[in-house]
């Protein structure tokens, strides 16, 4: 594949998770003014991770058949439109219908996104993870900026930051479908043709059993417990500090610029230092135990300034656990199941989002600290997986 091509992918997914960011810092300010109930930040995402995690596999399936930049427009306008009816939403039913509408073509795009570099780096493994780092590093750092963008256009109007939400995700499905390769030469297409079965998002799961391995179901537990912890963590600071601490949409957006500055640092210095130059299957056990201490420095200093610090710390450093545990996936998978493989791992990481999302929402009534708890036990866990999967990896190597 042509380096510029790359380039301007890279760009383009930039743009795009800065798009997918920018109604976040704003959905508290959403929840409070139109007097709906307070779970719904938590709820809200559940139900759009619930449809993320259902049709995952099948858009993974679908990357076999058609070009990966189609289903990258498809995924993105749709995406568009059920943030549309979410921003419109006055009712908690509406919420959790374009919630849910978003949720379904989400996950096409973002498998579709992560589908186009493994189908382009097949031959190279190397190669393939580095890529995968700089596109965690490009959605990421474009995440937390659009976190900033979505935070000041919140200060004109939740409308504002929704309205800019659908035209720049749109706008970014196009230039996906204009600017990327069709991806159809470089993969395997299946023999049979796709049937109404296969778009069963439960028959897609159950596809699973072709390339599922022990080590591979260890890596999809890893991916989904340490998504709960993730989620429940993030979705209950952005909360908690606008009812714990009275701050607005634009605190929410600085922290996320300052978190962009340090996720490029780490990602571009650590992030490739690890896929480079150390087994990834050993070395990304490090990087979940040092998730696992920051969540528990939380419960133990319970000081604003230290609370606010460890989160800017703990994002940018979760963000490395990312590549690392999609590079694992795809090593294990075949050129004929990647495209598989890749949307099962979306699916679980999603998993893990609805039970983190859901949860924290439920919880946090009782008691606002309980989501950070439930976070730090779900990373903890995830690091005592992690150190059973890498025994059985060092088992098999030898």
């Amino acid at each position: 594949m042509k380096k510029d091509k790359f380039s301007l992918f890279f760009v383009i997914s930039f743009c795009f998770s800065m798009a997918a960011n920018f109604a976040h810092p704003v959905t508290p300010t959403l929840i409070v003014e139109r007097s709906l109930d307070s779970s719904m930040f938590g709820v809200a995402l559940a139900a759009m991770m619930t449809m993320y995690f259902l049709f995952s596999p099948f858009w993974g399936k679908l990357c076999a058949y058609v070009p990966t930049k189609r289903i990258m427009l498809i995924g993105a306008v749709g995406y568009a439109v059920g943030q549309y009816i979410f921003g419109s939403a006055y009712s908690e039913a509406v919420v959790v219908g374009g919630r849910m509408f978003a949720g379904i073509f989400t996950g096409g795009a973002f498998t579709a996104i992560i589908n186009y570099v493994v189908n382009f780096t097949q031959d190279d493994l190397k190669e393939r993870g580095r890529k995968l780092v700089i596109l965690s590093t490009v959605q990421n750092v474009g995440g937390a900026c659009g976190y900033f963008i979505g935070g000041m256009l919140g200060l004109i109007s939740v409308k504002a930051a929704f309205l800019a939400q659908v035209l720049a995700l749109s706008l970014g499905g196009v230039c996906f479908y204009l600017i990327c390769e069709d991806d159809t030469t470089v993969k395997v297409k299946p023999e049979k043709p796709l049937s109404f079965r296969d778009v069963n998002p439960f028959s897609a799961f159950l596809s699973a059993r072709t390339f599922m391995t022990p080590l591979l179901a260890y890596v999809f537990i890893i991916t989904a417990v340490s998504a709960i912890g993730q989620n429940s963590y993030e979705q209950c600071f952005n909360y908690y500090i606008k009812d714990q601490y009275g701050m607005s949409s634009a605190y929410n957006g600085m922290f996320k610029a300052g978190i962009a500055g340090l996720t490029l640092f780490l990602n571009s210095t650590v992030g490739l230092y690890l896929q480079k130059r150390t087994d990834i299957n050993r070395s990304f056990l490090y990087i979940l135990m040092l998730c696992t201490a920051l969540i528990g420095s939380v419960l133990i200093f319970r000081g604003q300034v230290v609370f606010i610090a460890v989160y800017i710390i703990y994002s940018s450093v979760m963000v490395l656990r990312l590549p690392l545990l999609q590079a694992m996936s795809s090593a294990q998978s075949s050129r004929e199941t990647s495209n598989s493989v890749m949307g099962f791992y979306q699916s679980m990481n999603s998993l893990g989002g609805i039970f983190g999302a859901l949860f924290a929402g439920l919880i946090y009534s009782r008691n606002p600290m309980y989501p950070f708890i439930l976070a730090f036990i779900a990373f903890l866990i995830s690091t005592l997986i992690g150190i059973l999967y890498r025994k059985m990896y060092l088992r098999r190597s030898h």
